[in-house]
């Protein structure tokens, strides 16, 4: 997944460890109770881009969003806390890592694969089962295929008004701004026309708080900030302030 505009982070940040060598690494566990039934956790000092997993609560079973790349006891114990996992979903194919190993974890659960993303799993197992357009892994989760950063990205939604959108949308460093690239380590903007098809197809969804892959947190206004975003993206790679460059 390193060719063209979907390159990685370059040779000199990139190694290969395994789960032994991860666990013998001093670390500690970041987390974030973001209320509403959505929790957030990473490895610390952090682990490849930094990303965030997240585990959605609900009284039917839990859903493991975009899961960690590793799995040892500390963060197996926490996750166990929360109520452990019922199925297991992904934004986009870069966060299939260790999927299969948190499915067996936790009891074989099921672990849901965009039909447009399965080309890239690195591992099969009879835990996986495709889908495509949407689904509901649980009462009150909705999972969407949107497209944009890659195929087969994806959103979750919880009837709470919680959007968990991984790398579709990405945070700034403004906090009232998103970003919306098809690459982001190499800053390749998404077009204007998939911009404005992601708007299209998140205008009849209903959620007030944002949450990304790399930890930024929107908990007002959530699709008022999406919808701004979206619109000073368009104007600028379509040309219109091309005159004050």
């Amino acid at each position: 997944m390193s060719d063209e505009e979907l390159g990685d982070l370059g040779p000199h940040t990139r190694r290969w460890l395994t789960f032994d060598d991860l666990a013998e690494q001093p670390h500690t566990l970041d987390y974030r109770d973001h209320g509403q039934g959505v929790h957030s956790f990473r490895r610390a000092p952090r682990l490849g881009i930094g990303q965030w997993s997240f585990l959605v609560t609900t009284p039917q079973g839990n859903l493991l969003w975009d899961p960690p790349a590793y799995i040892d006891d500390e963060i197996e114990t926490l996750v166990s806390g929360l109520g452990g996992v019922a199925v297991i979903a992904t934004s986009h194919p870069h966060m299939f890592a260790a999927q299969v190993s948190w499915s067996h974890a936790f009891g074989r659960a099921q672990v849901l694969v965009n039909e447009q993303g399965k080309q890239w799993l690195p591992r099969t197992d009879d835990v996986i089962e495709t889908w495509d357009g949407e689904v509901q892994p649980l009462p009150g989760v909705r999972i969407i295929r949107l497209g944009g950063h890659m195929p087969s990205s994806a959103v979750a939604l919880t009837t709470g008004g919680s959007l968990l959108v991984g790398d579709t949308v990405a945070g700034s460093l403004d906090p009232e701004w998103l970003s919306f690239q098809r690459n982001y380590p190499r800053h390749v903007p998404l077009s204007a026309g998939t911009v404005q098809r992601l708007v299209d197809d998140l205008e009849a969804l209903d959620f007030d708080r944002l949450y990304t892959l790399g930890g930024d947190a929107i908990e007002r206004d959530a699709h008022t900030v999406f919808r701004n975003s979206a619109r000073r993206h368009i104007r600028w790679v379509s040309g219109e302030f091309d005159h004050l460059t």
